[in-house]
């Protein structure tokens, strides 16, 4: 070998030590694969059928709020432990349960993913997430605990810790998904100059109005996906505390709908407003970009036609600017599930930044 090679040699092989064995294990996994909304639960059939396997249910099958048709959240596939094997080990989503109490096959052998001595050693816990752990942009959260009576008491105190971890996971690949192709940069850029407010809006969405305190933006649906997905942002100042009464949002989406939002604009009767008798409307304190918020999910329908459909909308807090902002999603999708197209509007209305907020983070990174 001469010395040319030797060198190139020993240059591959520094480069192979200097990879640290996070970096060549990501290199290594296969990227996860799975349908938006699966959720793989691995437990023992016999504890899957019990009080514990009922309280999972109740976690990850539960509805989303909101919808005029009852829709989970997640659709969730059981696999007895035995048999999870190296396909499935690639799915996104994930969920081990186990407790020291099952002496079962598929007791131990979910126990194993999680190991005997971690769940002796950590009475106090009850939970572990992970991401990565066969694929690529996998998430796995393990529920354990010493007995399956104290188990099924820990899933049912935290619903909504469990049902968020996979929510969240889904809104990021979503998220991911939506702007790996190319942002509609021009309207990031006039929503900021022009209205003191920033949103990544994904390409296939377009401007249906812009005037001052308004903004619609739409995506008509294409000929392989035709549902209507409609984003509407609205603002003015603070002036009480009031404002984030629900009445208060309703009233201020009705007003908004009445005057910018016609199913038939040759017919003033046709309006959209909120249907607040045939889905509960529902209301919650949130964050939306560190800002305090109020977030309320329900149906609306076209004041004299026969057509609704679900929305989202929040009510955002700007300390700086004494403004309030009204965030809004919506869709027209007559006969089919509206649980992912939802989601989306949430995950493009949870990229809302206020211009003291963005112009913060420009400045951080110039210095």
């Amino acid at each position: 070998m001469n010395f040319f090679n030797t060198k190139i040699l020993l240059f591959i092989t520094l480069i192979a030590f200097s990879c640290s064995e996070s970096e060549l294990t990501d290199k290594l996994l296969a990227k996860a694969s799975g349908n938006p909304g699966e959720l793989f639960v691995v437990m023992d059939s016999m504890q899957w059928h019990s009080e514990l396997g009922k309280a999972v249910k109740n976690a990850i099958i539960s509805s989303v709020p909101g919808l005029p048709n009852e829709e989970p959240y997640f659709r969730v596939h059981y696999i007895e432990p035995t048999k999870f094997n190296s396909v499935l080990e690639r799915v996104t989503n994930i969920l081990f349960v186990a407790t020291l109490d099952s002496k079962t096959k598929g007791g131990v052998a979910v126990r194993n993913k999680i190991t005997k001595n971690y769940i002796q050693e950590h009475p106090d816990k009850f939970m572990i997430s992970q991401s990565d752990v066969y694929a690529k942009g996998q998430s796995v959260l393990y529920l354990f605990g010493a007995t399956q009576e104290e188990l099924t008491v820990q899933v049912a105190e935290n619903e909504s810790t469990i049902r968020n971890f996979f929510n969240s996971a889904e809104k990021q690949r979503l998220e991911n998904d939506l702007y790996k192709t190319r942002e509609k940069l021009g309207i990031n850029k006039m929503l900021l100059s022009t209205h003191g407010f920033h949103m990544r809006i994904p390409n296939g969405y377009r401007i249906e109005e812009n005037v001052p305190g308004f903004v619609w933006i739409r995506s008509p649906g294409t000929a392989n996906e035709s549902i209507d997905k409609n984003i509407l942002l609205s603002y003015k100042p603070y002036t009480s505390e009031t404002s984030f009464n629900k009445g208060e949002i309703i009233a201020w989406r009705n007003k908004i709908t009445k005057d910018k939002v016609f199913e038939n604009p040759e017919n003033l009767d046709s309006y959209m407003e909120t249907d607040t008798i045939n889905v509960p409307v529902e209301y919650k304190s949130v964050k939306i970009g560190g800002n305090f918020a109020k977030e309320i999910r329900g149906i609306w329908k076209t004041h004299s036609l026969g057509i609704g459909g679900p929305y989202i909308s929040y009510v955002v807090l700007d300390k700086d600017s004494e403004q309030i902002f009204y965030l809004d999603g919506f869709i027209v999708s007559p006969g089919k599930p509206k649980r992912e197209s939802i989601r989306q509007l949430e995950t493009i209305l949870s990229t809302f930044r206020t211009k003291s907020q963005i112009e913060a983070s420009e400045k951080k990174v110039s210095n």
